[in-house]
């Protein structure tokens, strides 16, 4: 059953839009010095890249922090080295909420932004956003219509895989792309197939986004709650590079933590499988950057070889899912 919200007021959501010449004076966000978030995020003053400020919510309702966090969007930050997200031009004239999918309906002003620039503006509202409870996807409309892309593609919801996490690197051209990841199924004993769009940077290897995606994990909006990530918490991707077919991964010590949820198997082909997914790729190898342990040691606690090359292997892939009950 779909729920809908809507903000029929759109005198007030077109204010809200409005340049507020005090920074530091949010309606529903005021800026404070937290450890996490909620943050907004705005577009570099250079306009290459996109920054965050923290903020935090006043009212505990998807309506109201919608409304505060286009207000943020749409008002100056504190950092000289950002500057607001939403151009002046650009009002939200609506929105709804269909389940767990915000809609927003923009003026025709937005189509004017292009390129690099709206890709940015774009990212910066989603990742905002998101950080509503209840919330997993986003969706633009534009005078009316769904946006489309610079190539007149439908661009579609939008969800916390769309985007990658930094956009600071030193390039101006983005590329949109379709990657296979093999997540676990809930059980962790078998691996799942999921195809995730990505807007990234063309700096950024293939092969690194798609360790660093494994790495995040799957998202809510996706998953269905059947499926969870296989690479253990707090690991960090030291080096990556592809030599004659052969991809060498180097993690940091925190992978030999593992991950309880899934077997060591699945955590193995979760990485091969979604890496030999990529032409350039037939085989992978990992590798631990650490000096406190034996390679004896590292393969005991993982279970499986390091330093050898692993080819594909699908036998574990299942093409649905069970759900598993809570305590079972």
């Amino acid at each position: 059953m779909k729920t809908f919200i809507r903000n029929h007021n759109k005198k007030y959501m077109a204010l809200l839009l409005v340049v507020s010449m005090c920074a530091a004076i949010f309606t529903g966000c005021s800026k404070k010095n937290q450890e996490t978030g909620p943050y907004i995020y705005y577009l570099t003053a250079a306009n290459d890249g996109i920054g965050k400020e923290k903020c935090e919510f006043k009212t505990d309702n998807v309506t109201g922090r919608v409304d505060e966090l286009m207000e943020g969007l749409s008002t100056d930050p504190q950092s000289v080295d950002l500057k607001r997200t939403i151009p002046s031009s650009v009002k939200l004239l609506d929105y709804e909420v269909d389940d767990s999918t915000l809609v927003l309906y923009f003026n025709r002003e937005y189509s004017d932004i292009g390129g690099y620039k709206e890709v940015l503006i774009r990212a910066a509202i989603v990742k905002t956003l998101l950080q509503i409870d209840g919330i997993d996807g986003i969706s633009f409309y534009v005078a009316g219509s769904p946006l489309v892309d610079v190539n007149g593609s439908l661009v579609g919801i939008m969800t916390a895989d769309t985007f990658i996490e930094d956009f600071s690197e030193d390039t101006k051209e983005l590329a949109k792309a379709t990657m296979v990841l093999y997540f676990a199924s809930a059980d962790g004993q078998a691996l799942v197939k999921r195809d995730v769009d990505v807007y990234y940077n063309t700096n950024v290897s293939m092969e690194r986004l798609v360790v660093e995606h494994l790495l995040q994990g799957p998202k809510s909006n996706n998953v269905s709650g059947n499926i969870i990530g296989t690479m253990p918490n707090d690991t960090k991707l030291k080096s990556i590079s592809v030599n004659d077919g052969v991809c060498y991964v180097r993690f940091d010590s925190g992978f030999l933590n593992g991950n309880s949820a899934v077997s060591s198997k699945v955590m193995l082909y979760s990485i091969v499988d979604s890496l030999t997914e990529l032409d350039s790729i037939n085989k992978v190898q990992i590798s631990i950057e650490t000096g406190n342990t034996t390679l004896d040691s590292q393969v005991q606690a993982l279970g499986f070889e390091l330093n050898t090359s692993y080819e594909r292997d699908v036998s574990l892939v299942i093409e649905s899912p069970a759900s598993v009950e809570e305590g079972k």
